[in-house]
C-alpha cells in the first residue's frame, strides 16, 4: 500500500477529519444498548446530530473523499486505478461516514455551475465495492440520506435501491427508510421504496410504524401507500388512479355519469349504450385499437339510488376553517416540504367561505367526510356526536354534516369506522341535488384521494 493510501486509510480509521465532533452528551446517549427512543433522548440526539452535520467541512475532508462529494468521477476513477484511494469499505470523520453517503451528500449540498457527476460516481462506487448499507454512527446508510428531505435525491435512491441498498434497515431511532419520503410528502419516492419491498410493520423504538403514522403525513402519503399496497395483491378500488378506465389516458377525464366511481377520456372509451350511429365509425376504431370498456364497467356501474346512498342536509358557515394536520406536523417537528416531492404545498391553516357557485343543482363530485376527532396522541374519532365535516379537493363546496339534522348520520359513522382511512375519515361518491340536499353513495368508498 502506497504511502499516501495509508494516510488515508488511517484519516479513516480514527475517524478524524470533515469537521465532525461527536460531543460527549452524544456519546452518552449513543452508548445505550439498542434503538433510542424520544424517552432514552432520541430527540435530543437528533438536534445534536443536525447541529454537528452542518459543520461538515469540504477542505477537511480526504482528497478522495472530497472528490465524492463533488461528483468528480475522473478523479474517483484516478485515485481508485491509481491505488491512491482507501479501502472503499471505509470511513471517515467522527459520523463514520462510508463513501456512498459522502457522494448522496455532496449532491445535497454541493452547488456549483461546473457540472457533476453524482449519479456516475455513485454508481461507480457501487460496481467498485462501496456497500451500499455501510451504517454511520446514527446508522443511517446511504439511503436513508438519500431519502432525506428537503433535499432528497430520487435518482441516486433509485441507483442504491437497483445496487442491493435495503429500504427495511433500521437506524438508531429504529426508524426505516420509508418514513423520511413521509416527512417530506414526496410521493415518488415512497412509490418507489415500495416496489422495492418497503416494509410498513416495522416499529421504530417509540413502537410506532409506518403503517399506524402515514396518515398524520397527510392524504397524499395515505393515498400513496394504500395505493401501493393494493398494486401488491393486486387489488383495486374505485377511482383508484387518476387515468382512463379504458385507454389510461391521464387527462381531460370525465367521471361516468351514472356510477361517478369511474372515469374516462372520451364517450368511445366509455361506449355508452344508446350512441348514435353516426358515431359507430369512430367507436369502433377506438373499439378496435383499445378496447371498448361498457362491458367490463357495466356489472359494477351501479346508479344512484336509494338502496346505496344517504341524503344528509348540509350546514354551512360563513368561516369554515380546516386544518391540514400533515402541515402542523411537519411544522411541529420542523420538517420541511421536500422541493422533489412534486407536491402541492397547501397552506397550514385554510379558511373557506362556500362560493355560491358551488351551490349549484346537481353537482357531482368526489367529497372527504371526516369524523369529529379528538385530538391526542394518536388521533382517533369521537365517540361523540360532533360534526362531520365534508369537502371536496378544491375546497369550493365545505360544509358540516350535524347529527341533529340527518338521522343518517350514524350510518355514515359505521362506514367510515370500517372502511375509511385508520376509522377517521372516506372518500364517497355524492351529488348536490340543491344546496341543502347532498347526496352520498354510501355503498362504495372510494380509494384514498389526495386531498
Amino acid at each position: 500500500m502506497t504511502a499516501k493510501r495509508l494516510a488515508v486509510t488511517e484519516n479513516w480509521r480514527t475517524g478524524s477529519g470533515g469537521g465532525l465532533v461527536v460531543t460527549k452528551q452524544m456519546h452518552d446517549i449513543l452508548d445505550q444498548p439498542g434503538f433510542i427512543s424520544t424517552r432514552m433522548g432520541g430527540e435530543r440526539l437528533r438536534g445534536m446530530f443536525q447541529d454537528q452535520s452542518n459543520e461538515l467541512d469540504l477542505e477537511k475532508l480526504s482528497l478522495f473523499a472530497q472528490v465524492c462529494m463533488c461528483g468528480n468521477l475522473e478523479r474517483v476513477k484516478a485515485m481508485i486505478q491509481s491505488g491512491d484511494a482507501p479501502d472503499l469499505v471505509g470511513t471517515e470523520t467522527s459520523f463514520k461516514l462510508g463513501f456512498a453517503s459522502l457522494t448522496v451528500l455532496g449532491a445535497q449540498r454541493i452547488r456549483s455551475t461546473v457540472a457533476l457527476e453524482h449519479p456516475e460516481t455513485l454508481r461507480f462506487l457501487l460496481e467498485r465495492g462501496a456497500p451500499p448499507d455501510m451504517l454511520d454512527i446514527a446508522g443511517l446508510t446511504s439511503l436513508h440520506h438519500a431519502c432525506t428531505p428537503p433535499q432528497s435525491q430520487p435518482v441516486l435512491a433509485r441507483i442504491l435501491l437497483k445496487a442491493g441498498a435495503s429500504p427495511n434497515i433500521q437506524n438508531r431511532y429504529g426508524e426505516v427508510v420509508i418514513f423520511f419520503p413521509f416527512q417530506g410528502g414526496n410521493v415518488p419516492l415512497i412509490e418507489m421504496l415500495m416496489d422495492y419491498g418497503a416494509d410498513l410493520d416495522i416499529r421504530d423504538a417509540n413502537g410506532d410504524s409506518p403503517r399506524s403514522l402515514c396518515h398524520v403525513y397527510g392524504p397524499e402519503v395515505v393515498a400513496a401507500v394504500k395505493r401501493c399496497e393494493r398494486k401488491r395483491t393486486g387489488e383495486q378500488a374505485p377511482l383508484e388512479d387518476k387515468k382512463c378506465e379504458n385507454c389510461q389516458k391521464k387527462s381531460d377525464l370525465k367521471q361516468c355519469a351514472r356510477c361517478h366511481t369511474t372515469r374516462y377520456c372520451s364517450s368511445e372509451c366509455q361506449r355508452e349504450p344508446g350512441m348514435s350511429l353516426a358515431s359507430i365509425s369512430n367507436i369502433l376504431t377506438s373499439f378496435l385499437l383499445s378496447g371498448a370498456h361498457w362491458k367490463t364497467h357495466k356489472p359494477q356501474c351501479h346508479p344512484f339510488s336509494t338502496s346505496n346512498t344517504v341524503t344528509v342536509k348540509p350546514r354551512y358557515e360563513n368561516h369554515f376553517t380546516t386544518l391540514s394536520f400533515s402541515d402542523l406536523t411537519r411544522e411541529k417537528f420542523g420538517l420541511a416540504n421536500d422541493p422533489n416531492a412534486g407536491r402541492r404545498k397547501r397552506p397550514t391553516q385554510q379558511t373557506t367561505t362556500p362560493n355560491t357557485a358551488s351551490h349549484e343543482p346537481n353537482k357531482s363530485m368526489i367529497i372527504k367526510v371526516q369524523l369529529p376527532l379528538m385530538l391526542g396522541a394518536p388521533v382517533s374519532p369521537s365517540n361523540g356526536s360532533g360534526d362531520m365535516l365534508v369537502y371536496n379537493k378544491k375546497k369550493d363546496f365545505t360544509c358540516s354534516i350535524q347529527k341533529a339534522d340527518n338521522p343518517h348520520y350514524d350510518e355514515i359513522a359505521r362506514v367510515i369506522r370500517a372502511k375509511g382511512v385508520n376509522g377517521l375519515k372516506a372518500y364517497f361518491a355524492a351529488e348536490l341535488k340543491n344546496k341543502y340536499e347532498l347526496v352520498i353513495k354510501i355503498s362504495e368508498v372510494l380509494a384514498e384521494q389526495p386531498f
